[in-house]
């Protein structure tokens, strides 16, 4: 009975994500509530390329922000993104830094723009000076450290 399980576990696993070429959809684009991991139609090693709101196919991921990605093993890891651009979620391809007031995904403070003083503002509980707050860029306006006074 054990290894009946295990199969079955080992397939339900497999269809849970997909290959490069297998259809998908963006609309099951999501971040585990638990762990914050990205989690999509596709596999850790892919993403899901749609044109013009219809369903798509998984393609290879363009980038990555983790310096030890999951789901590459004997396989050629995506570049990191240089300097003033960033890799979204999905890795779907390299994005210039965002500006103040736009959108950023949850949780992704290196995704925006730092402000020209970004040396003035930037501490341990930032990057360079700016968040992503409520889903949109915006500057630190003093230092963080003020919270702990109160």
């Amino acid at each position: 009975m054990g290894t009946l399980a295990l199969l079955l576990a080992l397939t339900l696993s497999a269809s849970a994500n997909s290959t490069p070429g297998i259809a998908c959809t963006t609309m099951n684009d999501r971040l585990d509530a638990a762990t914050g991991k990205f989690t999509s139609d596709c596999d850790d090693a892919s993403f899901c390329s749609e044109v013009g709101g219809a369903n798509g196919t998984c393609q290879p991921r363009q980038c990555r922000r983790d310096e030890f990605p999951f789901g590459f093993a004997n396989a050629t890891v995506p570049p990191l993104c240089p300097r003033g651009s960033y890799c979204p979620d999905e890795g779907s391809g390299c994005r210039p830094l965002v500006a103040v007031g736009q959108p950023c995904q949850v949780g992704r403070d290196e995704q925006c723009a730092p402000p020209g003083n970004w040396q003035d503002l930037a501490s341990g509980l930032n990057a360079n000076g700016s968040v992503c707050l409520n889903s949109a860029c915006t500057y630190v306006r003093r230092s963080l450290s003020w919270l702990g006074d109160h």
